[in-house]
């Protein structure tokens, strides 16, 4: 085994910590992705476009490159890495600049949801872990998630409830229920 420089070392601790932040900021991104309407096509876009920048990286240093088979594990990691964070960065910079409004929607049900690691224990009672809200806009539904509370136990199906929405920097809109 090679000798294996401090600086490599630390940069290699580095390299692991910044990985471990990035998915613990993905973890705390889904509650986001949930809530974001045509979230399919943010993730979609940013993929591909995150896809096309890394081949371009690789294409660009082609000659650091070669010969591929030496080299193919770190094409691969740039191939790879990039995409696989994509939809995070998008998602960050889709709500990183703009002011919430309220919309109105037709509400139509608001459910609780369970969800447990390990199941019930012996007598114990459920509770809810979280709500879903389907509500419908221009004839199109939505279902959001969130944990607090319920927000709309009186509400009748059909009637119309404002959510704080906001338009994101790329066009994407984002309902902000906690």
């Amino acid at each position: 085994m090679p000798n294996v420089s401090p600086r490599q070392k630390m940069s290699a601790l580095l390299g692991v910590m910044v990985f471990i932040v990035l998915m613990g900021l993905y973890v705390r991104e889904f509650q986001f992705f949930s809530n974001t309407i045509d979230v399919q096509w943010l993730i979609v876009r940013s993929l591909l476009l995150a896809f096309v920048l890394a081949a371009g990286v690789v294409w660009r240093y082609r000659a650091r490159f070669s010969p591929w088979e030496r080299h193919l594990p770190e094409a691969l990691f740039i191939l790879i890495l990039g995409p696989l964070f994509a939809p995070l960065a998008a998602s960050l910079l889709n709500r990183s600049t703009s002011a919430f409004a309220y919309q109105s929607f037709e509400f139509i049900a608001e459910r609780p949801y369970y969800a447990s690691n390990f199941g019930l224990l012996k007598g114990e009672k459920p509770s809810p872990s979280g709500y879903f809200l389907t509500v419908r806009e221009h004839g199109i539904g939505y279902r959001f998630r969130y944990k607090k509370q319920v927000y709309f136990p009186l509400t009748q199906p059909g009637d119309t409830i404002m959510l704080p929405i906001k338009k994101g920097l790329l066009g994407f809109r984002v309902m902000l229920l906690k």
